[in-house]
């Protein structure tokens, strides 16, 4: 029976990879993959990664950065449970909740 993980991101790009390795890697359906936002209004997680960095080195907070973080939830088989746990943990999840599909 398919499981479902959630895994909650601090920034898009961890998000995004764990997408990828789940489907490129692990060669689940794309349709069985779901990143959002955690709430309404984030868009690009919490932490300032990338080109926001010399920004944030100049006390600027960017404008997409929320208060919330990127889930994203893939329904699994269990033949995939493990592997798609540690595609979760090498793309730094911050909090991981599996359950019935």
């Amino acid at each position: 029976m398919p499981q479902i993980i959630t895994g909650y991101f601090d920034t898009r790009r961890d998000a995004e990879m764990a997408v990828e390795h789940l489907v490129q890697d692990h060669d689940l359906d794309r349709n069985r993959v779901q990143a959002m936002a955690e709430g309404e209004e984030n868009s690009s997680g919490t932490v300032i990664s990338g080109a926001d960095v010399a920004h944030a080195a100049e006390g600027d907070r960017p404008e997409g950065l929320r208060q919330g973080r990127i889930v994203v939830r893939a329904e699994v088989d269990d033949d995939l449970m493990e592997a798609a746990l540690a595609s979760f943990r090498d793309c730094n999840v911050v909090e991981l909740k599996t359950g019935q599909g």
